[in-house]
């Protein structure tokens, strides 16, 4: 099975591309719950208690989704793994957000470095210290394609009858709103874990025929402001059309 099965397919074209050129929110009307602080009570009371504030059903996941709001500004790691018949890859990277403008360090296989700078339906793409790029311009890229990432807000649009399940949930000890679709007409099922918190995806899964075929996983995100020179093109000038 094959990454144009998890719907990557545009990402692989993206990809193939740049090897060849460069050779190589609105609110809504629920209101999530705040972690209480502690010291306040036995923490499994606590807990209760801040679950208790506001139902998650496939009907409210709509409006639920609508209050987050992920961080103008953070860096966090992300892994990202894909499973077929027989074997399955992995991909560690690290993630710089500021604004419109994202920032991709990926380890590859071979032990070197894939930086990509993203903004504006634009990526440029070079590795480890090189100092020459290459530039794609594809209205279709976009951060959450290019680190091979579910988009969560995806789920504001979907029908209430094609979501399975909806609730709030403990993950890995951080909180998460988290929602469960029905198989798509290919078979595909997706499962969220959003963070409360911070308003990013914390975790995904994608099965198909009850097989995990694609799963995500994030750290904590570092919400200070970013490093400007990380979104810098190896001879220091910015990426033409980047904000």
């Amino acid at each position: 099975m094959t990454y144009l099965t998890l719907g990557f397919g545009a990402l692989l074209l993206v990809i193939v591309t740049l090897l060849f050129i460069g050779n190589r929110r609105s609110t809504g009307d629920v209101v999530l719950p705040a972690r209480q602080a502690e010291g306040g009570g036995r923490e499994d009371e606590a807990d209760r208690h801040w679950l208790s504030v506001v139902e998650i059903t496939p009907e409210t996941v709509k409006p639920a989704v609508n209050t987050l709001a992920r961080p103008v500004s953070y860096s966090r790691t992300q892994v990202v793994e894909t499973f077929w018949s027989g074997g399955g890859g992995r991909s560690v990277s690290r993630i710089y957000v500021s604004g419109s403008r994202t920032r991709l360090d990926t380890q590859l296989a071979d032990g070197s470095v894939r930086h990509m700078l993203i903004s504006g339906g634009m990526a440029g793409v070079w590795y480890d210290d090189e100092t020459e790029w290459a530039v794609l311009r594809t209205p279709q890229l976009n951060a959450d394609l290019a680190a091979r990432t579910l988009s969560y807000e995806t789920v504001r649009d979907l029908p209430v009858e094609r979501i399975a399940g909806a609730d709030y949930r403990e993950k890995d000890g951080a909180w998460c709103l988290y929602v469960e679709t029905l198989p798509d007409g290919a078979g595909y099922a997706d499962r969220y874990w959003i963070s409360v918190d911070s308003g990013l995806l914390y975790a995904a899964e994608r099965i198909w025929d009850r097989e995990l075929v694609y799963r995500f996983s994030a750290g904590t995100p570092d919400t200070a402001a970013v490093e400007e020179g990380l979104f810098l093109l190896p001879d220091g000038s910015a990426l033409s059309g980047g904000e």
